[in-house]
């Protein structure tokens, strides 16, 4: 059976509400006032489709219950049950009480709801069907609570909770579902005595706030004050020896001379950067941990960025469950438990190479990608998506897995948007029929489908001409993708001028913990000339529910429309700088909407990294370009002249290797007196001088100018 398609009797409802278009996607209205916030839901209905199984010799006709555009209650074993999450923004320093209204109830029958599949890996062709026994003879309604609110988190800045709401409940012993057309939450604000005056929330300066998390707040315009406040402006000068900068490398000694490089790039694109030895820290997990979270908490800080310069045998990972991770080194704080999800403060992201010469290479290739990006306008156009059709025993022709049908979701948003995204899809069944949530595959997936050697030379090819972005969909292992095959052994076909941003979204392929005898296919794509100046990948084996929503907010990160948005509303909230270690937060932070807050979101978000340099600014259309003239008057002043100033444009003065001077600019013309910039003594005899002048902005081409001075 395709997916049919159950009314929940809402009221509310506009007279032009059509179930064939506008579907089970709920509809949420946000009012807020100054002392509470309602939270109005309208849940049309939701999906069902077929899902038997065999458990232990007995035949089983689960249903897969759906809504549209939600995540799930999911564990391990237990009814799959839908529910809209969302952060909202409420003040800090108060108490909240939340009350609840419903709509009339709807009851329906004779529904078997199918268990979840949380131990599903990407890093396994099959696993045991996880059947709850126990949890489906209770005669009770699963999930217990219609509305949940989790404790205050530091979300990109926000003060936010998560607010959970459960539509359908589940009775398992009597095969009935529960549900509720309309839920109201009202959020109200409460005076109380004992206000934390800092709690892990560190004070923000203005300027470094992105909204870039808005897409997954219901609420992201309002700023909201209460008891003390937060959001500091300092009114005096910062000292220079208070003064915490937005980027920190922390090298091995090796790779000084790559890391200084680096911070010299970051510096002239006007990112505040400072290089650290790991020996002036102390090589330890734990007094990494402390001098990051010193830096990051200080009352002065912009703290935004860390970059772990060097493999493991360089400066060390933490071992978490037997996972591999430097996540911890981003939060405010090591979790309480098991299950306790933290959410980062800063990115982070490590450059895990052994020889000085890799070192060197990368940063070449870091800088090469945001200060020369390639003139070719169908570069900033092409895009490959990669995945796997996997249908099991028994092949019925439906799906045992949602690799395809996922990122079908996000091709079809990034051509709505004009993008030219080339399909390498694989299957093993010849017969594809239908998508695991029931709903046929089209003709055109069914066409795009080709046998491995074939998706193969696709992959080594388009990664050879150059992809604006490669995501993949399937399973992997330390030494590349299982479905379609592409690994180790086939980078060395491909010679590329142009790069490749790779979302390797799979298991263990981005694996840095490896020998040093050893690279894992995150690293062999990082040295690859022409390969990936940096990626996205994990560090072991990874969930394949929760992987499908994380590359989903990976690409929503950069395009936003792949999640939806609530209210529904034409405004987005971008990753401001698109740069690579926020897109990866905002994938985790939406695994938190989908999936709530559970052990294996804990593991993820653990186990995901950026694999190079977290500031790495992604294009994603070809750069603009404008006119920069510098003119040397009276031999005292430069005359600095833009042809506009986009938003966030750096001026820079470089000379030799020296940074002269940064200027946030607003204005189309800048004189600058040349006493102002403390040039070197020229020595006796010697030629003029000539310094560079540098222009970047956010999208734009890099610019430089030299002039004698």
């Amino acid at each position: 059976m395709a997916k049919e398609f159950k009314s929940l009797d809402a009221s509310g409802l506009s007279d032009d509400f059509d179930i064939e278009i506008d579907g089970s996607e709920p509809i949420i209205d946000v009012k807020e006032e100054e002392t509470y916030i309602t939270i109005s839901c309208i849940f049309p209905g939701f999906d069902l489709s077929d899902d038997e199984r065999d458990v232990k010799g007995k035949k089983y006709s689960f249903k897969e219950v759906g809504i549209s555009g939600v995540g799930f209650v999911s564990e391990s074993g237990k009814p799959l049950m839908p529910v809209f999450r969302r952060f909202v923004n409420v003040p800090q320093g108060c108490n909240l009480e939340v009350n609840v209204e419903k709509g009339s109830e709807v009851i329906f029958d004779d529904i078997l709801v199918t268990p979840a599949q949380e131990e599903a890996m990407d890093g396994q062709e099959k696993h045991e069907f996880e059947f709850d026994e126990e949890a489906y003879k209770k005669d009770e309604f699963y999930p217990k609570d219609i509305v949940k609110i989790s404790d205050p988190k530091d979300v990109d800045g926000y003060n936010a909770v998560l607010v959970e709401i459960c539509p359908l409940q589940f009775n398992p012993a009597k095969h009935k579902i529960r549900g509720y057309g309309n839920i109201t939450i009202t959020i109200k604000f409460l005076s109380k005595d004992d206000v934390d005056e800092r709690g892990d929330f560190a004070l923000i300066d203005p300027e470094l706030e992105r909204e870039g998390f808005g897409n997954l707040l219901l609420n992201p315009r309002r700023k909201l004050v209460w008891g003390a406040a937060r959001v500091i402006k300092p009114l005096i000068e910062i000292p220079p020896y208070l003064f915490i900068p937005e980027f920190i490398i922390i090298y091995h000694s090796n790779f000084k001379a790559a890391a200084e490089k680096l911070s010299k790039w970051k510096r002239t694109k006007g990112i505040s950067t400072q290089i650290v030895d790991i020996k002036n820290i102390g090589n330890t997990v734990d007094k990494i941990k402390k001098f990051i979270r010193d830096k990051r908490k200080h009352c002065f800080s912009r703290l935004r960025y860390v970059l772990l310069f060097g493999d493991t045998n360089h400066i060390v990972t933490e071992n978490v469950s037997g996972n591999a991770t430097d996540y911890y080194y981003s939060t405010p704080k090591d979790p309480s438990n098991s299950s306790d999800c933290v959410a980062p403060w800063i990115a982070i992201g490590r450059i895990p190479v052994q020889t000085i010469q890799e070192a060197q290479d990368v940063v070449e290739q870091i800088i090469g990608y945001e200060k020369t990006p390639p003139c070719d306008p169908l570069y900033y156009e092409r895009m490959t998506v990669a995945a796997y059709f996997q249908d099991d025993y028994p092949q019925d022709g439906k799906a045992d897995r949602a690799y395809i049908k996922t990122m079908e979701a996000i091709r079809s948003h990034l051509v709505s948007i004009g993008k030219e995204v080339q399909r390498v899809y694989v299957s093993n069944n010849p017969n594809p029929q239908q998508y695991k949530d029931g709903t046929n595959v089209p003709p055109e997936v069914k066409n795009a489908i080709v046998d491995d050697d074939t998706a193969t030379e696709m992959l080594i090819s388009e990664t050879a001409e150059g992809q604006l972005m490669v995501g993949h969909r399937d399973h992997g292992d330390s030494t590349g993708w299982t479905h379609p095959s592409f690994t180790n052994d086939n980078l060395d076909a491909i010679t590329s001028a142009y790069p490749s941003i790779f979302l390797s979204i799979n298991c263990l392929t981005g694996r840095f913990d490896l020998s040093a005898a050893s690279d894992s296919f995150a690293e062999a794509m990082l040295k690859l000339k022409g390969g990936a100046p940096s990626l996205i990948a994990a560090t072991r084996v990874s969930g394949t529910w929760r992987n499908d929503s994380l590359i989903k907010g990976l690409f929503d990160a950069l395009f936003p429309g792949v999640i939806p948005t609530y209210p529904g509303t034409t405004a987005s909230y971008a990753i401001k700088h698109n740069r690579l270690g926020d897109i990866l937060n905002y994938a985790k932070m939406y695994l938190f909407v989908a999936h709530g807050l559970n052990s294996g979101v804990k593991d993820h978000l653990e186990i995901y990294h950026v694999i190079g340099d977290p500031t790495l600014e992604l294009w994603k259309s070809s750069p603009k370009v404008i006119s920069l003239i510098v003119k040397l008057i009276r031999n005292r002043y430069l005359l600095i002249q833009l042809s506009e100033v986009p938003k966030d444009s750096v001026i820079t003065i470089i000379e030799g290797d020296r940074i002269l001077k940064t200027i946030k600019t607003s204005s189309t013309q800048i004189k600058l007196p040349l006493k102002n910039l403390k040039l070197l003594n020229p020595r006796l005899g010697a030629r003029p001088r000539s310094v560079s002048v540098c222009f970047s902005a956010p999208g734009y081409r890099f610019i430089e100018r030299k002039i004698r001075v």
